[in-house]
């Protein structure tokens, strides 16, 4: 039998001892799935490709997520080596990687089972995003992971929304990842019931979460896929999704919506640029954190709401 890790929080699970992350990590898998399977089932699709879609999405989601760690985490000043990559019970995983991979094999059980790549992502995307939100609980069970930096005031300070650390109190962020995650699936599930073109979910998908967690992956000071102590890298890649559904809707309304469209493109542009200066800002100015979080947000908010637009006009 294999013997626990002595440094992971563990918890008793129907009388069972496991690893508080991995429960709640498992959770969201099952929860993705049962809801993806009835999601299937409304749409009429059968012959075991809910079945199919499970086994490889997780299967891909699991070694996508922990290739994009193993290539870009750089805590140990470097690159993890294949034989590193291949001990799963230590270093760690990517979110992002985890949801490529899972929309790869989603991709790849439907060309298998002939159906619409475009019309299963639609479905994939709220499943997906119920994952995120149990496994982004799941992360309180992790020290210093899932928190930010050091609160300068003492707004937050013993309520719920914040942790106490050796440094004093931080800001739970991943529980607002968490609740942020669900109330998109929310939205997306409310967005299948409408008739759209098959991939406008998934583009909706792509606009809200890319620009959600960009300023909530701004918060988080975990050093988690960060080189050079800035750059965090899910977050310029979840910078990408938001681009991908701007970029998208655009192209599609080019020769209807072309003003529209030729506004949207400029204001993701800017937005990237602004962001960066922001984060600059963060760190190494003496302007209030709230004043500054609050200027990203809205800098965030506008790509995504003419993303949104787009994508209701066309």
């Amino acid at each position: 039998m294999i013997a626990m890790r002595e440094d992971a929080v563990k918890i008793f699970f129907l009388g069972v001892e496991v690893y508080g992350f991995g429960l709640y990590t498992a959770m969201g898998a099952a929860l993705g799935l049962v809801v993806l399977s009835l999601l299937m089932r409304r749409e009429k699709w059968d012959g075991g490709i809910a079945a199919l879609t499970g086994v490889l999405s997780l299967v891909l989601g699991f070694l996508v997520s922990r290739l994009f760690f193993g290539l870009m985490d750089e805590s140990l000043g470097r690159p993890l080596p294949p034989w590193a990559m291949l001990r799963f019970n230590s270093g760690g995983y990517s979110m992002i990687g985890a949801l490529l991979g899972a929309c790869m094999g989603g991709i790849l059980s439907a060309k298998t089972m002939k159906k619409p790549a475009a019309r299963m992502l639609d479905l994939l995307a709220p499943a997906l995003l119920l994952f995120v939100a149990c496994e982004r609980l799941g992360e309180g069970y992790i020290e210093d992971f899932g928190v930010s930096r050091t609160l300068t005031g003492s707004l937050l300070e013993g309520s719920f929304l914040a942790v106490e650390s050796g440094y004093g109190w931080r800001l739970a962020t991943y529980q607002l990842e968490s609740f942020a995650a669900l109330v998109l699936a929310l939205l997306l599930l409310r967005d299948l019931n409408r008739k759209h073109r098959a991939g406008d979910t998934f583009v909706l998908f792509l606009l809200l979460y890319g620009g959600v967690q960009v300023l909530l992956e701004s918060l988080r000071y975990d050093q988690h896929m960060t080189v050079k102590a800035f750059v965090k890298l899910q977050q310029i890649m979840d910078m990408m999704l938001l681009g991908a559904g701007v970029i998208t809707v655009a192209v599609r309304a080019w020769n209807s919506k072309r003003r529209l469209a030729v506004i949207s493109l400029i204001a993701l542009a800017l937005s990237v640029g602004i962001g960066v200066a922001i984060e600059f800002m963060i760190d190494r100015t003496q302007i209030s954190h709230y004043v500054l979080y609050l200027c990203f947000l809205i800098d965030m908010a506008v790509p995504v709401w003419l993303g949104i637009k787009l994508r209701k006009e066309e």
